[in-house]
């Protein structure tokens, strides 16, 4: 399963390092042509935008959320800005609104979000495949929003976006947190799942420092800032390498465990409604089988749309059915879908993806 929620035919493999607790998965067999032509973010639509969280107040989406921790950083006026990984660089784009100030720069290895960048973006400013020579040591502040986890090489990634840094430039990354939201680890376009102990190495593998490193910032990521050198503001790194091992276990026994569920033959499960339209949706339904008669999410860029051949809806629109599965990270899922929803149907079930017979 990939993070678009698209199944690929291969095989899910993780491999732990004992050495630096980095946690791997193989490369995709043409990992370039993937992110070039098949990997299309947040494309669905002009607007389109992944849910963060909800509040009291309405949906907050991901890209206001890393443009508010931009916002929170001492950006220099009329900073020259890199966006490495841009996609449709709406974090940039945000962040630049509230501070038209910076000169705003974008990379991505795809032609394909250029009509998003040419809306505000000079073209002199883009660059796609490879970055430019004369943009070394240019910039004061270079972001990058869940990239490393999607490259073959990070280290060499990291040297490349050090070499575009000025001296006194800073260097802003997002990754996924596997500790914290343990589905990265099976996301299967996830080359690398980064521990704090890994992201260390990594970091000083490519001749920077990190200044500070954080996973109460952003649920289930590490933020990360590093400089040329710097004196650090880091937690202390706990090895983490049992942990990840003990989250693979788990995983086995939810994978079975739903799937004996919700499959089996001998169940008076006639009617499931899937609760999130996100990669657990796309990782849980098949174990459904063809029970399942709609995915159910907040998100309003996703309602109106189909999953599986099933209608995306509102959980208050949810029809009569016998289960709805929590399809959300399960360090989470009871926080955020409790089995006291006022808007569940009468006497159905909510099934957890559950970590232990307990």
């Amino acid at each position: 399963m990939t993070s678009l929620s698209t199944m690929i035919d291969v095989k899910t493999e993780v491999s732990v390092c004992r050495a630096c607790g980095h946690v791997q998965s193989p490369d995709l067999p043409d990992v370039q042509a993937f992110y070039d032509h098949d990997y299309r973010i947040s494309l669905q639509s002009d607007d389109h935008d992944q849910l963060y969280a909800m509040e009291d107040d309405g949906p907050v989406f991901r890209t206001s959320h890393q443009a508010q921790l931009l916002m929170e950083m001492d950006v220099p006026e009329g900073a020259k800005l890199l966006d490495f990984g841009a996609a449709k660089a709406v974090t940039t784009r945000c962040f630049f609104e509230a501070r038209p100030d910076v000169q705003p720069h974008v990379f991505d290895v795809s032609e394909d979000y250029r009509r998003h960048w040419d809306e505000w973006i000079e073209r002199d400013a883009q660059a796609t495949y490879a970055l430019p020579d004369h943009w070394a040591g240019r910039f004061d502040l270079i972001t990058s929003h869940f990239v490393l986890e999607h490259v073959a090489d990070p280290v060499l990634v990291l040297k490349s976006m050090k070499n575009c840094l000025a001296p006194d430039g800073q260097l802003f990354f997002t990754v996924p947190d596997p500790v914290g939201n343990s589905g990265d680890l099976l996301v299967v376009d996830h080359l690398n799942h980064f521990v704090p102990s890994s992201l260390q190495h990594a970091v000083q593998a490519a001749g920077l420092s990190i200044v500070s490193s954080r996973s109460n910032l952003f649920q289930g990521a590490h933020v990360v800032i590093a400089q040329h050198s710097a004196e650090a503001d880091v937690d202390p790194v706990q090895d983490q390498t049992e942990k990840v091992l003990t989250l693979l276990d788990e995983w086995r026994y939810m994978l079975d465990n739903l799937r004996v569920v919700l499959a089996s033959p001998d169940t008076k499960i006639s009617k499931i409604a899937i609760y999130g339209a996100g990669f657990y949706g796309a990782l849980f339904s098949p174990l459904a089988e063809d029970r399942t008669v709609c995915f159910l999410d907040r998100n309003p860029h996703l309602l109106g749309s189909s999953m599986n051949g099933k209608p995306v809806l509102v959980p208050e629109a949810c029809p009569d059915v016998d289960v709805v599965v929590a399809a959300l990270n399960p360090a989470r899922a009871r926080d955020i879908l409790p089995k006291n929803a006022k808007w569940l149907p009468k006497d159905a079930q909510v099934i957890y993806p559950e970590a232990s017979k307990k």
